[in-house]
């Protein structure tokens, strides 16, 4: 990811001091990624990495399933890493990192049991190398699981993006198979999806509510007043709801 955007995106998600009261859907997906990591044959003797720890939502989650999971939490954002930590403190086997998703870094001797993620991948430039690298650092047997943003979320918004004339300010999601097609060789791979949907007050109040949570940044370029202000009264006019289709990533390596 170019290095201006990437400041961007990580000053925006350092600033979101709002982020718990405003993150009802992250709430629910890191809920139930979860409940399907639960379910998993993941080797709990092993080490497990979250990538995109924000306030530690999936992270408290992932602990009150596995109290002994001697698990890193690491995000881009320092000022997410100190909340999480505000939120989890200390306990054996837990640790903190700031860390690039995308570039892990060096795993543990054996490598990791688990890598997991909620709702961070949509902010990579490069998924598909990101991915590519979290399975070399996989132990054998060990799983990748991560939710993130499929085709078809913010159709709402797109939409009303498209019809005032502004066109790149949110991304194109992948759909399952684009997802799939980016696991390297040598993997199980398991994908579901499902739908979710917020409704808002008004357009103001979806953009005050992304902003809040640090995901506001524009993915290329920026819209002019006018144009936004006519994208806005589309927006409120189809309803002011806008969906989220979440897609669920389970990859094991062999």
């Amino acid at each position: 990811m170019p290095e201006s955007r990437k400041s961007r995106i990580t000053s925006a998600f350092d600033g979101a001091q709002a982020y718990d009261a405003n993150a009802r859907i992250q709430l629910v997906v890191a809920n139930r990624l979860a409940g399907r990591l639960a379910g998993l044959p993941i080797d709990h003797e092993l080490p497990a990495l979250e990538i995109g720890c924000g306030t530690g939502f999936l992270s408290e989650a992932l602990l009150e399933a596995f109290p002994d999971l001697a698990l890193t939490l690491s995000d881009i954002a320092p000022s997410m890493v100190d909340r999480a930590r505000a939120r989890l403190g200390k306990r054996p086997g837990l640790s903190y990192a700031v860390v690039d998703g995308e570039h892990p870094g060096v795993p543990p001797a054996g490598g990791w049991g688990l890598i997991a993620s909620s709702l961070a991948f949509q902010w990579f430039e490069h998924p598909g190398g990101a991915i590519a690298r979290m399975v070399a650092t996989l132990a054998p047997g060990g799983w990748l699981g991560f939710s993130t943003l499929g085709a078809g979320s913010f159709a709402e918004w797109t939409s009303a993006l498209a019809e005032a004339g502004l066109s790149g300010l949110t991304r194109a999601y992948p759909d399952a198979d684009a997802l799939r097609d980016l696991c390297p060789s040598g993997t199980e791979v398991a994908i579901e999806t499902y739908h979710l949907s917020e409704a808002h007050a008004d357009g103001l109040a979806f953009l005050r509510g992304l902003r809040a949570i640090g995901a506001a940044t524009p993915w290329e370029g920026k819209g002019s007043p006018a144009r936004l202000r006519h994208a806005i009264a589309r927006f409120e006019a189809g309803g002011a709801a806008v969906g989220y289709e979440i897609a669920e990533v389970f990859v094991r390596k062999l």
